[in-house]
């Protein structure tokens, strides 16, 4: 035969779309082939065993495009399968081809009948010849992402057809898991490999996380690493939807229109893709409240009570993927509040969490970065979190405050000192925890009734004048004179919203009195002028960073998992200074207009307590 007869014979069977059974009628229409149709017992081993021994290559290549290429129906599946599960022994590395056309047959919507024979035939496959098995599992994986054509879920719930779909590759999986032990090292770079970029569509993200999820069903030891991909995923995802465009979407609809718009803040170019960071947030909405379900029936069990256990282990699991992946991630908006839900669940998870964070922040071998961040997540945990019982508050506030008093004694025993922030960094940032926390729960940490007139206190209000008492009592032994007295003043470093707020506080309970301070701080503020470590110079104002994970969250369909465990802050003192007022509004001026000229507006003023940390409103 001619080169150019093969070459048209070829070209006429690759633009036919006809049943598998006429296309291998097609193959051995020249004289010197042997004639077959389906049912072809025995026939494909024939072939394969051809093409080993190199008789005969061109009935093999054709049987390959016919898999390929034709539009198979169940019959013709379930015969093939049958005679290649008789010659498992012949498919060998040769015959790569041939094992990759059946593996890209789609089985997954076919019978059940095929369905049961294909995952019979995967598992002989990977038994006899496991140089196969990553081929296997990268094809089962990429079964994970959504065809084009597949409508998105209504409400986050997979259609009875995408969960019978998903039950076939899952029930597949954990049998190889069982049967090859190097299943589990090609699944993870499987898993990895094919998890969708960021930018990706909210259904694709949503249809991939669900079947990770799934897994963690059949193989609970495999959850650390798989939260921990998860959680390098969604931390990618989160900072880069920051927080101020999704605010502003919801301020203003008209955004949406302007997702064509290079410039927008809605969208964003970068070398390789267009980014909408509207759809991302939305995106990442829909993976936070598949996590925060995912809590929710884990540490649950069928009747709805904590299951102790259950939430034990998920909480180890989950403490170890936040050391190693959210914690050392700045500037995080949502991921987080993993955490945040967890420790809810019980007060021993908040104790145990608030341990694991002070930890680090008293060891000095910790760098000190990870120290400053330790600190913040206490103090916006025990700011934000309704579960956080009034007696860890009381004794996070003593613990903190003793470590300072500590730090400072060992400083005023030196004859010079360097108020540098970059050299105590640690000392500050644990200052300013110690502020926020008290100036945001100063309501709960000290009870107050007032009495109605000129009369004899009830025993009720006796008992409250009683606690009163001691709850002032409290706040004074922790010595915050001497704090903010202290030659590393630290109201110098702090943010200005924690220390106008908290000396409005320590002033109404007359704890300590700042105001003199502020002033002077005021009057001698320099910037900071040094070399990085690459040589070049840096101008710093000496503030320290407004990060506090806990600030309010904003994505609309996973809130609800955190909106009944949240306190927003309230300002309102119950008697405000009057003696301080023009201070404090000069103070207003002086620090905030300068930079944010909406400062004074009261749309501003309504959304303050939504922006980056501290979350205070200012009059």
């Amino acid at each position: 035969m001619s080169l150019s007869s093969r070459s048209s014979t070829r070209s006429s069977i690759l633009k036919k779309s006809t049943t598998l059974e006429q296309r291998l009628s097609e193959i051995v229409q020249s004289p010197t082939k042997v004639r077959f149709e389906l049912p072809h017992s025995k026939r494909v081993k024939e072939i394969l065993e051809e093409y080993i021994n190199q008789q005969e290559v061109r009935n093999y290549q054709s049987l390959v495009c016919a898999i390929r290429d034709s539009s198979l129906t169940d019959s013709d599946i379930l015969s093939l399968l049958q005679e290649a599960t008789q010659c498992i022994s012949l498919l060998t590395r040769d015959l790569r081809l041939f094992v990759d056309a059946l593996l890209s047959i789609n089985w997954v919507e076919k019978s059940l009948e095929v369905v049961n024979e294909y995952q019979s035939f995967i598992v002989n496959l990977v038994s006899a010849h496991n140089y196969h098995t990553k081929y296997v599992v990268d094809k089962l994986v990429s079964l994970f992402l959504p065809s084009p054509k597949d409508p998105e879920w209504t409400k986050g719930k997979p259609t009875k057809k995408e969960k019978a779909k998903c039950m076939h590759v899952h029930l597949l999986l954990n049998v190889l898991l069982s049967v090859v032990p190097m299943c589990k090292e090609i699944l993870f770079k499987a898993i990895n490999m094919y998890y969708p970029y960021y930018n990706k569509s909210t259904h694709t993200q949503e249809y991939y996380l669900h079947n990770l999820l799934q897994i963690l069903k059949y193989q609970p030891s495999f959850r650390p690493d798989i939260f921990n991909l998860i959680f390098t995923k969604l931390v990618t995802m989160d900072v880069n939807a920051p927080k101020d465009i999704l605010q502003q979407n919801y301020e203003d609809e008209d955004l949406f229109a302007m997702d064509d718009d290079s410039k927008s803040i809605v969208s964003s170019r970068t070398a390789f893709t267009n980014v909408n960071r509207i759809a991302l947030c939305s995106a990442l909405d829909v993976c936070m409240d598949m996590m925060l379900k995912y809590i929710e029936i884990e540490c649950h069990d069928s009747k709805g009570e904590l299951d102790w256990e259950k939430t034990k282990s998920l909480y180890n699991d989950m403490i170890h993927t936040f050391d190693k992946i959210i914690l050392p991630t700045y500037n995080t908006n949502y991921v987080q509040f993993v955490m945040f839900v967890l420790c809810s669940l019980k007060s021993t998870l908040t104790e145990a969490f608030f341990s694991y964070l002070w930890k680090k922040v008293c060891n000095p071998n910790v760098a000190g970065v990870l120290r400053q961040t330790a600190i913040t997540y206490i103090a916006s945990m025990i700011a934000r979190a309704n579960f956080v019982t009034l007696t860890m508050i009381k004794s996070s506030l003593r613990e903190i405050s003793d470590w300072i008093h500590t730090y400072v004694t060992n400083q005023d025993g030196l004859e010079s000192i360097n108020c540098d922030v970059r050299v105590h960094s640690v000392f500050y940032s644990v200052c300013q925890a110690l502020f926020y926390v008290i100036a945001f729960r100063h309501k709960d940490l000290i009870t107050t009734k007032k009495s109605k007139g000129p009369r004899s206190l009830s025993s009720n209000e006796q008992l409250y004048l009683i606690q009163y008492i001691l709850d002032i009592m409290f706040l004074e032994s922790l010595n915050l004179t001497k704090i903010v007295t202290s030659r590393l003043n630290p109201l110098r470093v702090c943010q200005k919203a924690v220390v106008q707020n908290f000396a409005a506080v320590t002033r109404k309970y007359q704890l300590a009195y700042c105001y003199t301070i502020i002033d002077h701080n005021n009057r001698n503020t320099m910037p900071l002028i040094y070399q990085d470590e690459k040589g070049s110079s840096v101008i710093s104002n000496n503030v320290l960073s407004d990060f506090y994970p806990f600030d309010p969250y904003i994505l609309e369909r996973s809130s609800r998992y955190i909106r009944d465990l949240y306190i927003e802050y309230d300002n309102q003192l119950e008697e405000s200074p009057s003696t301080e007022a023009d201070h404090r509004e000069a103070m207003e001026v002086d620090d905030f207009l300068e930079s944010n000229q909406e400062a004074n507006s009261s749309k501003s003023l309504q959304r303050f307590s939504y922006g980056s940390s501290p979350g205070f409103k200012f009059k």
